[in-house]
């Protein structure tokens, strides 16, 4: 089993504080095997199995990471799952980064062009995103590595069986974390990062509720300072005074 959500066992928890920047002094990996891992720590050798070993070894900065990167990626995951359910991509407001899947009639999922889209590009009618005349293709293609694989196969759950895990649907989740965090920092939600589905209802619906100007899109100076007054916009219905995007831990 796999999943798009949560580490699964030791190893993987470990690559998440790694990505996450949390420090754990003192310990060197000796060996890993099936997703356990031997740990030597103050001079005694670890077995880590599961997540919940890493956290209690590594304590409340690892139990942190864990709960901020399987939040970020639970809701980054269910715009992925509306986007290919609406045969529509992941788009962020701030960067112009798109993550288009590329589908075939049939339904054959074989990846995704990461595209740049400028927003006013973006909002025009009838424009084509993969149309070199709106957006640089020169980012990357992020290829499927299951055969045959479809795009209902997406399922954004905690578990999914190895033979329906899309590998390209992991990794494109994967750089968007890796995006909001080097810009914004742990704790912030993939929708007040400014991600958002490419069409123009929803660029519109997510700028009104982070109270971005859709002539003058820019990231905040200072978005931790904004990220309360969105989430207070967001749950109130209204919109946000300024941009917003994270909150920092």
């Amino acid at each position: 089993m796999k999943s798009y959500i949560e580490p699964l066992n030791a190893a993987e928890a470990l690559d998440v504080l790694d990505l996450y920047g949390v420090d754990t002094p003192g310990a060197f990996l000796s060996g890993e095997h099936e997703g356990c891992v031997e740990v030597e720590l103050s001079g005694h050798t670890v077995l880590l199995e599961t997540p919940d070993s890493v956290k209690t070894l590594f304590g409340h900065d690892a139990a942190a990471a864990l709960r901020h990167h399987a939040n970020f990626r639970k809701d980054a995951a269910e715009i992925m799952g509306r986007a290919l359910d609406l045969d529509d991509f992941l788009y962020n407001i701030y960067s112009g980064t798109a993550f288009i899947p590329d589908t075939a009639p049939d339904g054959e999922f074989f990846g995704f062009h990461v595209a740049s889209i400028s927003l006013t590009d973006l909002l025009e009618e009838d424009i084509d995103p993969l149309s070199p005349d709106v957006c640089d293709h020169g980012l990357d293609f992020i290829a499927e590595t299951i055969e045959g694989a479809d795009a209902g196969d997406f399922e954004p759950c905690a578990e999914v069986d190895d033979e329906k895990f899309l590998t390209s649907v992991d990794w494109a989740l994967y750089d968007i974390e890796c995006s909001v965090l080097a810009t914004l920092g742990a704790g912030c939600s993939p929708e007040l990062a400014g991600w958002t589905l490419g069409n123009a209802d929803s660029i519109t619906e997510t700028c009104a509720m982070l109270g971005v100007d859709m002539s003058t899109v820019q990231a905040p100076d200072d978005p931790a300072s904004v990220a309360a007054a969105a989430k207070a916009a967001a749950k109130s219905g209204g919109t946000a005074d300024e941009p917003s995007a994270g909150i920092k831990l």
